[in-house]
């Protein structure tokens, strides 16, 4: 999948919901239109209607950007695609899932990776996350050919990673630090300042060193011409992280971001 077939998928999507918003009113005139009380009925419906509306805009505005995206030829001048632990930059996008599907791609618009759950359990789309959260949360981070990286498990204290090379696993630990999240896993410590309005995360080392960044509303004109949304969150790691690193803040990501798309 690259960035236009994503802009696409999710017009789909939201057309789809647009239209399955409309199934409760649609029963419920047919049922009550000869009651008294319209007046109540109408505010009850007003709800299914709007959110119908809105999920029509979205649909509208991502057929309009992957409209707009720019072709680009197979050529010498386009980059080889790299694998997923050997990107510097990314673009993160998400798409409907019962806790996290994060899909990955590099600034040409190509798919690298992604991270979602790994059981897709179909009852867990009618549930509420409060309620889902009652249930084991394991997500698997891939690569661009859907080969498994790593499988995560998500509880209240921490994360446990299990990584598929090498066959071990470890533990981190989450906790408040201050204003700070902090991450540790005996030997290794990652801090997250708080940010008021949640648009830069920065990764620190135990030295307070930044190794990775979060941002929304930064991404270079270039890289425009293939993201049609400004605000495409984008992940930067600073070089000479190992790809055990880079898994441990793509793990990390995901606790901050689950139910982002519920």
């Amino acid at each position: 999948m690259n960035i236009q077939q994503y802009y696409r998928k999710t017009a789909d999507i939201s057309i789809n919901a647009s239209l399955a918003a409309l199934v409760p009113p649609f029963f419920f005139l047919l049922i009550f239109i000869k009651e008294s009380q319209r007046t109540n009925l109408i505010l009850f419906l007003i709800p299914f209607i709007i959110y119908s509306f809105l999920c029509h805009q979205i649909h509208l505005l991502n057929k309009q950007r992957a409209a707009e995206i720019v072709e680009r030829n197979s050529n010498n001048s386009r980059q080889a695609l790299l694998s997923l632990l050997c990107q510097s930059n990314l673009m993160i996008a998400f798409m409907p899932a019962p806790s996290l599907r994060m899909v990955l791609f590099d600034p040409e618009g190509r798919q690298v990776g992604e991270i979602r759950d790994m059981k897709m359990w179909k009852f867990r789309w009618f549930l509420p996350y409060f309620l889902d959260r009652l249930f084991p949360r394991r997500l698997g981070i891939y690569d661009y050919n859907n080969n498994l990286e790593a499988s995560i498990l998500i509880d209240r204290n921490g994360v446990d990673i299990s990584f598929v090379k090498d066959s071990c696993k470890e533990t981190i630990i989450n906790k408040k630090d201050g204003s700070k999240l902090v991450y540790e896993n005996g030997c290794d410590r990652y801090s997250i300042p708080k940010t008021f309005f949640h648009t830069d995360f920065q990764v620190l080392d135990e030295k307070s060193n930044r190794i990775a960044r979060l941002r929304k509303g930064w991404m270079p004109l270039e890289w425009g011409q293939q993201f049609r949304d400004p605000n495409t969150p984008v992940l930067s790691f600073e070089e000479g992280l190992t790809a055990k690193e880079k898994l441990r803040i793509y793990a990390i990501l995901a606790t901050l971001f689950l139910y982002r798309n519920h």
